[in-house]
C-alpha cells in the first residue's frame, strides 16, 4: 500500500486539513481583535507559532490513533470495514467541510467589509505620516538653507515683586527689539513667544512649535538699586546650552542696554551670525527710567485693549515716553504709526501735522536708523500713499530690521496695493515665519492663495493645520465644493460650521449660503443677525453698511418691490455723505452707486459706473482685487450679460475673489442666465 493512501485510510489528510482551516481562521480573527484589546503584534506571532508547533501532534495522532464514539482508539485496533469507522469517517468530513466553509465566509467577509476600511485606515495614516514627514523635513530644510532662527522666551521675574516682574517683560521686549536688527538672522516675535511663559514645555517642542534653531531664555531680579540678569542660550533641536551668562549691575536704562548689547554680542558669536554695527547697536534707546516705564506700559496696553495701536491710553503713555526723553525714537516710531494709519482712513490734516513733527525729530535723533527708516515707511505708505517710495523705503528698513514681523505685514500690503500678490505672498510667509501660529498670518496666507486662484496649495495649507478656526473650515467647505459641485451640500455644512463653532461673522456666510441655494426667505432671516461694532453700530464697506448691502439685496432676490425701495432710499442718504456721483468715479464706493442703479434697471448707468470704476481702480490694486467679484455681480443683476462675462472672464486671469466653481452659480446672475454668451461660460467652466 502506498503511504498516500495510508494516509486517506487513516484520516491523516482530513486532520490536516481541517487543523489548517480552523488555523487560518483562529490568525484572522487574532489580527482582528488582539489590537482592540490593545495586545501587541508580538502576541499574533505567538498564535501562529503555537499552531505552527500543534500541526506536528495532531498528525502524528491522526496516524496513530482514531477518533470514535469511544474516544481515541489506537489504529491497530479499528476495524476499518465497520459502520462505526464508516461513520467515524464521514464526521471528520462534516468537521473539514464545516471548517472550511467558516474559513471561506470569514475570508469572504474580511475581504469585502474589513479590507476596505483597512485599507482606508491604512491609507490615512501613511498620508499623515507623509505629511507630517514632509512638513519636518520642509522645516528643516528651511532652517539649514535660511539664517538661524532664534526664538526667544519670555524672562521670569525671580522674585515675587512689582519691579522685577515689569523689569522681566521690559528686558524680554527690549531684547527682541535688538536682536531683531541683527542682519543675518530671524527672531520669531513677541506675541509668539509670550504663550511659552512660565512654560514646562520641552526645549525641543517648543522649538519645533516655532521653528527656532535656539532657544534664549533668562530671569530678571530687581532689589533696589541693583539688578540681576541671567541669560542662557540653547540649541533646540539637541537641547545643548551653547552659552549662560549672570549679570549683576546697577539699576540703570543704560546698565540694563548694556546687558542687552553683551547678549546679543554673545548670540551672534555663538550662532555665527554678523552682529549689528556699531553705530547701530550703542545706540542707548533712552536714559530715563520714567520713559522706559512709560514705554513699556504703552506696549502692554497695546497688546491688551481691543483698540490696539488706536486707544488714547496707548498714545498718551507713549506721548509721555517721549516727553520725558525726545531721543527715545522706538517710542516715537509707535507714535508715527499709530498717527499714520488713523490719517489713512480719515485724512486728518492735524494727526498728519503730529506725525510729521515726530518724523523729523527721529530723523534729527537717528537720521541713519532702522526706526527713522520704519517711521518713513508709515508716513510714506499711509499719508503721503506714495507705494512705490515707500516700498523702497520699507525694503532699506528690512535690512536694517530683517525680524520685524510687522514691517513685513506692511510691506506686504504695499505689495498687494502696487498688484504685487506674488511678492506680498513672500512677505506674508515671513511673517508666518516670524509669528507662526498667529491666525491673521494662517488666514492672510490662504485667503490669498485662494484670491490669486491657487486653490490647490490653499487646500493643502489648510489641510496641514492640526487646528482650524471657523472661518478656515469655511473655507475648507468652499474648496472641497470645487471637488463634488454640490452645493446643496456646501450650504449644509457651511450650516453645521455655524451652529458648531461659527463666531460674530457667521450671519455674513448663512445669507451667502442660502443666497447661493436660492432660499431667499431663509437669508432674510440672518438680517437681523449680522455681525455689529463694539458700538452696536453696523459693519461699513464701501459707503455702505453690511446691513443695507444684504438687505438691498435679500429684497431685491425676493423680488419685494416697496422693501426695496425702502433700504434702496436710506442707501442714498448714505452716498450722498460721499459726495456726488461724478466725486466717486475713481473710488471704489462707485460700486455701491452702481448696485443702486442696478436693482432700479438702470443697466446702462450701472455698466457706465463699473467702466469708471475699472479705470479708476488702477491706481489702488488692491481695491480691484477686492472688490471685483462686486463689480461682475452689480453687472449680473443690472442684467448686462456681456459686461458681467468679460467680468467674470478678467477676474479669473487676475487676484480676484471670483471662483469659478460658485461664482457663476449665485443668484446675481439669474437676469443673464440664458444669454448665450453667459451660457458658453457656464459650460467652459463645467468642462474645466
Amino acid at each position: 500500500m502506498s503511504i498516500w493512501n495510508e494516509l486517506k485510510r487513516r484520516n491523516v489528510l482530513r486532520v490536516t486539513a481541517a487543523y489548517v482551516a480552523v488555523s487560518w481562521l483562529l490568525i484572522q480573527v487574532a489580527e482582528t481583535l488582539f489590537p482592540v484589546f490593545g495586545l501587541s503584534d508580538a502576541s499574533i506571532r505567538a498564535v501562529v507559532i503555537v499552531l505552527a508547533i500543534g500541526l506536528v501532534p495532531a498528525v502524528v495522532v491522526a496516524w496513530a490513533f482514531e477518533l470514535t464514539p469511544d474516544g481515541l482508539v489506537r489504529d491497530s485496533e479499528v476495524d476499518r470495514g465497520s459502520a462505526r469507522a464508516k461513520t467515524s469517517t464521514k464526521r471528520l468530513d462534516r468537521i473539514v467541510m464545516v471548517a472550511l466553509a467558516l474559513a471561506v465566509g470569514y475570508f469572504a467577509f474580511d475581504k469585502f467589509m474589513l479590507d476596505p476600511a483597512r485599507d482606508q485606515t491604512r491609507e490615512q495614516a501613511i498620508a499623515e505620516a507623509a505629511r507630517e514627514e514632509g512638513r519636518t523635513e520642509a522645516a528643516q530644510e528651511s532652517r539649514d538653507a535660511g539664517p538661524p532662527v532664534l526664538a526667544v522666551l519670555p524672562f521670569s521675574a525671580v522674585t515675587d515683586n512689582e519691579d522685577s516682574t515689569f523689569f522681566a517683560a521690559g528686558v524680554h521686549d527690549d531684547l527682541l527689539t535688538k536682536l531683531a536688527k541683527l542682519p543675518s538672522m530671524l527672531v520669531i516675535s513677541r506675541t509668539s513667544v509670550l504663550e511659552y511663559k512660565d512654560t514646562q514645555e520641552n526645549i525641543r517642542d517648543i522649538g519645533a512649535a516655532l521653528g527656532a534653531d535656539a532657544i534664549l531664555e533668562g530671569g530678571v531680579q530687581s532689589a533696589g538699586d541693583r539688578i540681576r540678569i541671567n541669560a542662557q542660550l540653547i540649541d533646540a533641536r539637541t537641547d545643548e546650552h551653547l552659552w549662560a551668562e549672570t549679570y549683576d549691575r546697577e539699576l540703570t536704562t543704560s546698565s540694563i542696554f548694556d546687558v542687552q548689547d553683551e547678549i546679543a554680542r554673545a548670540i551672534s558669536e555663538a550662532l555665527h551670525v554678523t552682529l549689528i554695527s556699531p553705530a547701530e547697536g550703542s545706540l542707548i534707546p533712552t536714559s530715563s527710567m520714567a520713559a522706559y516705564r512709560a514705554y513699556h506700559q504703552a506696549i502692554v496696553v497695546r497688546d491688551a485693549t481691543h483698540e490696539g495701536i488706536g486707544s488714547d491710553e496707548y498714545r498718551d503713555l507713549l506721548r509721555k515716553a517721549v516727553e520725558l526723553d525726545p531721543a527715545f525714537t522706538q517710542a516715537q516710531i509707535l507714535l508715527v504709526g499709530s498717527y499714520a494709519l488713523e490719517a489713512f482712513g480719515t485724512e486728518d490734516s492735524e494727526l498728519i501735522a503730529k506725525a510729521e513733527a515726530i518724523l523729523e525729530n527721529i530723523r534729527a535723533v537717528a537720521p541713519n536708523s532702522a526706526d527713522y527708516l520704519i517711521a518713513q515707511t508709515y508716513y510714506t505708505y499711509y499719508i503721503l500713499r506714495d507705494y512705490d517710495l515707500a516700498l523702497q523705503i520699507a525694503k532699506q528698513a528690512q535690512e536694517k530690521a530683517p525680524s520685524d514681523a510687522y514691517l513685513a505685514q506692511v510691506i506686504g500690503w504695499i505689495q498687494r496695493r502696487m498688484g504685487d500678490y506674488e511678492g506680498m505672498l513672500d512677505s506674508m510667509y515671513l511673517a508666518r515665519q516670524l509669528e507662526p501660529g498667529s491666525e491673521r498670518w494662517i488666514q492672510g496666507v490662504i485667503n490669498n492663495l485662494i484670491r490669486m486662484h491657487r486653490y490647490d496649495e490653499a487646500a493643502a495649507e489648510i489641510e496641514a493645520l492640526d487646528e482650524r478656526n471657523y472661518y478656515l473650515e469655511v473655507q475648507g467647505a468652499m474648496l472641497v465644493a470645487r471637488e463634488h459641485g454640490d452645493l446643496d451640500r456646501l450650504a449644509t455644512e457651511v450650516q453645521a460650521l455655524a451652529d458648531e463653532i461659527g463666531d460674530e461673522w457667521k450671519a455674513i456666510d448663512l445669507w451667502y449660503s442660502r443666497a447661493l441655494t436660492r432660499n431667499f426667505k431663509g437669508a432674510a432671516l440672518v438680517l437681523d443677525n449680522l455681525p455689529r461694532n463694539p458700538d452696536g453700530t453696523s459693519p461699513k464697506r464701501l459707503g455702505f453698511t453690511l446691513e443695507q448691502i444684504l438687505s438691498i439685496w435679500t429684497y431685491w432676490l425676493l423680488g419685494d418691490a416697496d422693501r426695496l425701495a425702502e433700504h434702496v432710499a436710506g442707501a442714498r442718504e448714505s452716498i450722498s455723505l460721499l459726495g456726488t456721483t461724478e466725486d466717486l468715479l475713481d473710488k471704489d464706493e462707485i460700486l455701491p452707486v452702481a448696485m443702486l442703479a442696478a436693482v432700479e434697471g438702470r443697466t446702462d448707468e450701472a455698466e457706465r459706473l463699473i467702466r469708471a470704476w475699472y479705470q479708476g481702480g488702477a491706481k489702488d490694486l488692491a481695491g480691484r482685487a477686492l472688490n471685483w467679484e462686486i463689480a461682475c455681480q452689480i453687472l449680473g443683476i443690472g442684467g448686462a450679460a456681456e459686461a458681467a462675462v468679460q467680468c467674470i472672464r478678467q477676474g479669473l486671469e487676475q487676484p480676484s475673489g471670483i471662483m469659478p466653481f460658485i461664482e457663476p452659480h449665485l443668484p446675481f446672475y439669474d437676469p443673464v442666465r440664458d444669454a448665450p454668451v453667459f451660457v458658453e461660460l457656464m459650460e467652459e467652466l463645467a468642462g474645466q
